[in-house]
């Protein structure tokens, strides 16, 4: 099965230690975390 491929503005990371919008931090953990499981191909611009 093919990787889905997630092109990642850079705003999106700031999003990883976003304390003070909370809902946002947790969705962007849990993406996170499928990047570093591989689940995704991953691209930065």
């Amino acid at each position: 099965m093919r990787k889905l491929k997630v092109y990642l503005d850079t705003s999106v990371i700031s999003y990883l230690s976003q304390e003070d919008a909370p809902e946002r931090m947790k969705d962007t953990l849990e993406l996170w975390k499928g990047f570093v499981n591989g689940k995704y191909e991953v691209y930065c611009c």
